[in-house]
């Protein structure tokens, strides 16, 4: 069920609502002025927002259980401040993992099974223009460095342990594509749009050789809140305007051995034992240009990784402590320059448990992110609480707190996952009354969320 309020004249919203902070009552305040989109969709989250002139495309995301297959995602878009949305329906058996949105409002779309990778293009109006098969016979000779087993696949293009690890960024109406391979390696291309729509290659860049990776898994639960048991294996993309790839990806000790295989296969020595590393690639030539190690000292998990002025901003969370109570993660910025440099690395601290999903430069130099807080984790386990609360934070130009931002929550989990510039006003997506990860143990009916997307016009710039 979608619900669209669209309009072109400024909408001021003056209803309270209460907000559960802290753990403490309840406490009443404004609701934040709303700009001119306000969408509401039941049952389901918002996971990603672009913009391009005047239209707007998200995705969707319906939620499965740990045992259930996935992703279940879905890409619609508003053409116009007053035409309808307008769904692409994903082809039966394919999931669709990304999308990016082009200069001349063109989208395409990555869609994965267990094995295979597919990209379709879509015009400004919906339409395929093209759909098309990935081949690539190099991903199963790519270098793998076999540390303790774990699982692979040769000749596939996904990750044995999930199929959602395909990541795409926009080069003006060309496409960089990014993926792990059945082998585990990064692989990343540039693909240049032909007359009739479809793609041809450019060039291939082995990011990262293949290398044990082992799977994760809870003893009790249903849902995998922030997406935690799979980290290990997701990529994170972004290109900035100098047309620089960038790839994050993080280091899990005991779950996969990227610094070690990074080391043996490039020969570039890494003194951390965990945190993040951050690949830069010319988007021109494909040329490898270097790689980036953020220390982050204790257990970290990326969830965001976006283009600056600067260079690249990276923001996830980290257990700073294991505290008895499950309070001890702290969600992170981190930054590298250009040139990768490493930039500042700052920890966020508001309430209890803080994670951050993304995060968007200011014309100031100071940036918006955005998350969730107020939540606690088994602290010798994967355990989730159902309560937390929508985060949204101003945070200077190294990163650290400068402001938490209202934001009005709803009842369960919520949290603020995607952010995008518009028209001079900012759209942020994510979820209200989401579950933890026991929600459904007892009634499956109980894994759902409420999505939006809404604007907001009176944040800082």
């Amino acid at each position: 069920m979608l619900s669209l309020r669209l309009s072109r004249v400024f909408l001021c919203a003056t209803a309270t609502l209460l907000v559960a902070c802290g753990g403490g009552a309840p406490v009443v305040e404004e609701a934040p002025e709303t700009g001119t989109v306000d969408i509401s969709l039941a049952g389901q989250t918002v996971t990603k927002v672009r913009a391009a002139g005047n239209n707007i495309a998200f995705l969707e995301e319906q939620l499965t259980s740990i045992f259930e297959d996935g992703p279940r995602r879905s890409l619609l878009f508003v053409k116009g401040n007053s035409e309808p949305l307008q769904p692409y329906t994903t082809p039966a058996g394919w999931s669709l993992v990304d999308f990016a949105m082009h200069p001349s409002g063109d989208l395409s779309v990555v869609l994965t099974t267990s094995r295979e990778v597919r990209l379709v293009r879509l015009d400004h109006n919906g339409s395929v223009r093209s759909d098309q098969s990935l081949v690539d016979s190099a991903t199963s000779t790519d270098p793998f460095f076999n540390y303790e087993g774990g699982l692979k696949d040769d000749e596939s293009l996904q990750p044995a342990l999930m199929h959602d690890a395909a990541r795409l960024a926009p080069l003006g109406e060309s496409l960089l594509l990014v993926l792990r391979t059945g082998r585990n390696a990064i692989v990343a291309y540039r693909l240049e749009l032909d007359v009739d729509g479809t793609y041809r290659r450019a060039w291939r860049t082995l990011v990262e050789p293949g290398a044990t990776i082992f799977g994760e898994g809870i003893t009790s639960g249903t849902f995998d809140v922030f997406g935690q048991l799979q980290n290990h294996l997701r990529v994170f993309v972004d290109v900035d305007s100098a047309g620089i790839l960038a790839i994050g990806i993080v280091e899990a000790p005991m779950l996969n051995f990227t610094f070690r295989a990074h080391v043996d296969y490039f020969n570039e020595p890494i003194a951390a034992s965990t945190g993040i590393l951050l690949t830069r690639v010319k988007a021109e030539d494909g040329q490898r240009l270097g790689s980036t190690v953020i220390d982050t000292r204790q257990r970290a998990e990326l969830y965001g990784l976006r283009a600056s002025s600067r260079g690249f901003a990276l923001v996830g969370r980290v257990l700073s402590e294991v505290r008895p109570d499950g309070s001890g993660w702290d969600a992170f910025a981190a930054f590298v320059a250009q040139d990768g440099s490493p930039g500042p690395y700052n920890t966020v601290d508001v309430d209890r448990g803080d994670a951050l999903f993304d995060i968007a430069q200011l014309s100031s130099g100071r940036y918006l992110a955005l998350g969730t807080t107020g939540y606690v984790q088994n602290p010798t386990g994967a355990s989730i609480s159902e309560s937390a609360q929508p985060l949204l934070v101003l945070l200077g130009s190294d990163g650290s707190l400068v402001q938490s931002l209202s934001f009005p929550g709803g009842p369960r989990h919520n949290q603020l996952t995607t952010i995008v510039r518009i028209d001079g006003a900012w759209m942020l997506g994510g979820m209200i009354n989401g579950p933890g990860t026991h929600s459904g143990d007892s009634d499956r009916a109980l894994l759902v969320a409420d999505g939006f997307l809404r604007e907001r016009s009176d944040l800082p710039d």
